[in-house]
């Protein structure tokens, strides 16, 4: 009798205890979730840089070219996702996303190689400055994909820590996944500027 006794206030003290561990754990995944909104987000914007790259390599390009139809098959892929910040509850769906994403790199990437060999194209401004603003979106996409892999390491270590374990244990908690391969750049030589283009578009 005196057993049962001391044990019950042992449970009450563990459910305390488990029922402390789920508010940080909330606000961890809804930061988890934020910085992956942000990581859609700069994917979404490279998404329109990719159309600028298409509409302007059309004009010297032939339609059957093969990189046009790479870049349309990531985009399907990645639209097919549907993504949203709840993809970091399912570790698939995230591999996927992830996949995906860096096939479009990939394309975008070929697309430029191809442009660059193209006489005329290869020198025009407009491959040029679009060249700088794909190099600035795919810092952008680093770095975002760098505060979500952040973000979730923080939430995965919270819940191997007691009491936040013993919480996860309760509510079937699991780790968020991140991103195990870096997405490079798809601008792999760095544009030139010619000043004398420059100079010209600042004069009113």
């Amino acid at each position: 009798m005196m057993k049962a006794l001391l044990i019950i206030p042992i449970l009450f003290a563990l459910h305390a205890l488990a029922g402390c561990g789920i508010a940080p754990s909330l606000h961890a995944d809804e930061q988890v979730k934020a910085a992956f909104s942000d990581v859609i987000t700069r994917y979404d914007e490279r998404l329109g840089l990719a159309d600028e790259a298409i509409a302007l390599a059309r004009h010297y390009l032939p339609a059957q070219a093969s990189t046009f139809k790479d870049i349309a098959d990531a985009r399907s892929a990645i639209e097919a996702l549907h993504a949203t910040p709840a993809l970091v509850d399912e570790r698939a769906l995230f591999e996927r996303f992830d996949v995906a994403q860096r096939q479009m790199t990939e394309a975008i990437s070929q697309l430029l190689v191809v442009c660059e060999s193209v006489r005329g194209l290869d020198t025009a401004p407009r491959l040029r400055t679009l060249q700088m603003r794909l190099a600035s979106s795919a810092a952008r996409i680093a770095a975002a994909r760098a505060r979500y892999d952040e973000a979730a390491l923080q939430y995965n270590a919270s819940l191997h820590r007691f009491p936040f374990d013993l919480a996860a244990a309760l509510h079937a908690d699991q780790d968020k996944p991140t991103f195990s391969t870096q997405d490079r750049s798809p601008v792999h030589r760095h544009p030139r500027t010619d000043f004398g283009t420059l100079r010209g578009s600042l004069r009113v």
